[in-house]
């Protein structure tokens, strides 16, 4: 199966060293028709090139400055096939397809307990997930979190201070759901992570995205419940569910100036502890007239138009799902999360 955190890695490694230019460089200014955004900062304008750099305008109209190598278009083509109208990943690794995926379910109830069941949760025969984050201050780094994963999947070790597991504490339907445990962070952190993710979803501009899951929340609230982003660019920009004010929820475009999406309620609806909740997200996606919709149990609370795919070239192609991020310095966030729902149109 295709491993989200180590793939991302090696693209984005593979994107810098391809990319071909020099900051700070000089070169001649793009045609309108090769500019994907054009953005103003501090009074100048930022151009995204179809060729994936970023330019910055100088005193020179026909020059422009090189700002950095935000993705390579190259790795795009070469990392999907489309073969009888299906679309297919490559693996980088070994060239091997998996079928993307636009719709799929999951409940967790056909696998074992424990860390016997995070191990199959990502077995290549599910076709649904491919990988796992623990982040925690044990294990902050990517290379110490991308060892821990790998010695839990071969039992050479066990949880340490973040935990992912299925767990029949609570569930919605069945006997089980997937339980995130992400410990408070470290002063020299960023976040933490107990989530699971999945390379395979497959939405671009002009696409639908639906997401529908039943949330548990016990301790301390995680910042950010579920994210749609895109591997293959920098810093891995994407549209998120998260807390704002600590427990209301909105949405967050994670990328340029960060448009925020959160609730115009005259009084925003506030998100429970210690009960299950149902999230159900749309979003129209794209770089100019996206579109959010976003439910709480059966209440509609955020209803707005806005950017909700960084630029039209953008493949979201990772779903992490869980405690995706946990900012606090003290306690922790427990989230059990069941009955996943994932679609290119609305559910029935």
């Amino acid at each position: 199966m295709l491993n989200n955190s180590i793939s991302g890695c090696c693209l984005l490694v593979t994107l810098i060293a391809m990319a071909g230019c020099r900051r700070d460089e000089l070169v001649s200014a793009l045609s309108e028709k090769q500019i994907q955004f054009t953005v103003e900062q501090d009074g100048t304008k930022m151009h995204l090139g179809d060729d994936g750099v970023l330019y910055r305008e100088s005193n020179d109209p026909a020059k422009w400055i090189v700002v950095d190598k935000v993705y390579d278009p190259a790795v795009f083509e070469k990392s999907y096939v489309t073969v009888d109208d299906k679309v297919f990943r490559v693996s980088p690794d070994n060239g091997k397809r998996y079928e993307v995926l636009r719709q799929f379910q999951e409940d967790f109830e056909d696998l074992p307990t424990g860390k016997a069941g995070l191990k199959e949760i990502i077995d290549e025969g599910r076709n649904r997930w491919g990988s796992f984050t623990l982040q925690s201050p044990r294990k902050s780094s990517v290379s110490e979190y991308v060892q821990l994963r790998n010695d839990l999947i071969s039992g050479k070790s066990d949880f340490l201070d973040a935990r992912l597991e299925v767990s029949p504490e609570q569930h919605v339907s069945g006997k089980v759901a997937l339980r995130c445990e992400a410990p408070a962070r470290s002063d020299s952190m960023v976040t933490c992570k107990a989530s699971l993710s999945s390379p395979l979803v497959y939405f671009k501009n002009g696409d639908d995205f639906w997401y529908e899951a039943y949330y548990y929340i016990e301790g301390s609230f995680p910042l950010t419940l579920a994210d749609l982003e895109c591997e293959f660019v920098k810093n891995h920009p994407g549209i998120r569910l998260r807390f704002y004010d600590t427990n209301v929820l909105g949405v967050e475009l994670k990328a340029l100036e960060k448009p925020q999406f959160e609730q115009a309620l005259s009084e925003p609806i506030r998100f429970p502890k210690n009960c299950w909740v149902r999230v159900r997200a749309h979003f129209h996606l794209s770089a100019f007239d996206g579109y959010i919709e976003v439910w709480q149990d059966d209440q509609k609370i955020i209803d707005t138009a806005g950017m909700t795919i960084p630029f039209p070239a953008t493949i979201y192609n990772s779903l992490e799902i869980g405690a995706s991020a946990f900012s606090e310095t003290d306690g922790k966030s427990v989230v059990f999360v069941d009955d996943v729902r994932v679609s290119d149109r609305p559910f029935e």
